[in-house]
């Protein structure tokens, strides 16, 4: 089934420009069954370097663009700033709202969340599905990728992960896709470990370490988690279904050596 995808990013950073333009290739040379059918963005042009070179791209591409400002739209209603553990602020749903009337004219079947600033509302979770990455082991820590760091440096954990979720109003909460692991011992990290475990609050060379051993993995188990949901071999979740989702590490690692 040829997936087609609304593509959510703040490109706040460089990592949303990279993962958009690794996406195109792949489905240009046949290696991805998708379609980015529009991209989808809370910024406005002018308010960011990198925003404006990640839209950039995708018109570009020709890919149909939905931007609209999430700061500019919250002083307008004078909205308070939202923090996901205490709940979102009520203007949210109505920017969600002003989203989705846009992305659903161009008909996706799935939305994913490459580098979106944004927790979403049931508004668009709840109609389109969602995929979000997490930066840990289906079991693993929940929280920022740093949060997941340091605390797999606190438990001297052997391995990490990542797994792609759908997503649900439960942040970090929602049920597994597909999912990948990595090992953080052995040569390249022994010595790091011997020299760094005692300290699991700062960012030590142990740290770093362990973010690259994720991050240079990201982009190609973000892809190959869609060309499993495309040709079968992993499936979308329902929202409240648990299960352990889909393994992919053997996919990622062969198309890493492939790179």
């Amino acid at each position: 089934m040829t997936l087609r995808i609304a593509w959510f990013a703040t490109a706040k950073g460089t990592s949303s420009r990279k993962l958009l333009n690794a996406a195109q290739l792949a489905i240009s040379e046949g290696r991805l069954d998708a379609e980015i059918v529009c991209v989808v963005c809370n910024r406005e042009r002018g308010q960011s370097v990198n925003t404006d070179a990640f839209l950039d791209d995708a018109e570009q591409a020709a890919i149909p663009i939905i931007a609209s400002s999430s700061g500019e739209w919250r002083k307008r209603v004078r909205g308070e700033i939202s923090d996901p553990s205490a709940g979102l602020a009520r203007w949210r749903r109505d920017f969600d709202h002003h989203l989705y009337e846009q992305v659903k004219e161009h008909a996706p079947n799935l939305g994913m969340l490459a580098g979106y600033m944004l927790v979403i509302t049931d508004v668009i979770c709840e109609q389109l599905p969602c995929l979000n990455l997490h930066p840990a082991l289906p079991d693993g820590p929940i929280g920022t990728w740093q949060q997941v760091i340091h605390q797999l440096i606190r438990e001297r954990a052997e391995s990490s992960g990542m797994v792609l979720q759908r997503v649900t109003t439960e942040l970090d909460r929602g049920p597994t896709v597909t999912w990948a692991q990595y090992p953080i011992r052995g040569p390249e990290f022994d010595a790091l470990w011997e020299t760094h475990q005692v300290d699991s609050e700062s960012e030590t060379p142990l740290f770093h370490a362990i973010r690259q051993a994720g991050a240079s993995r990201e982009p190609t188990f973000i892809l190959e988690s869609l060309q499993s949901l495309a040709d079968g071999t992993a499936r979308m979740p329902d929202a409240l279904a648990g299960g352990a989702g889909t393994e992919i590490t053997a996919q990622v690692e062969q198309a890493r050596k492939l790179e």
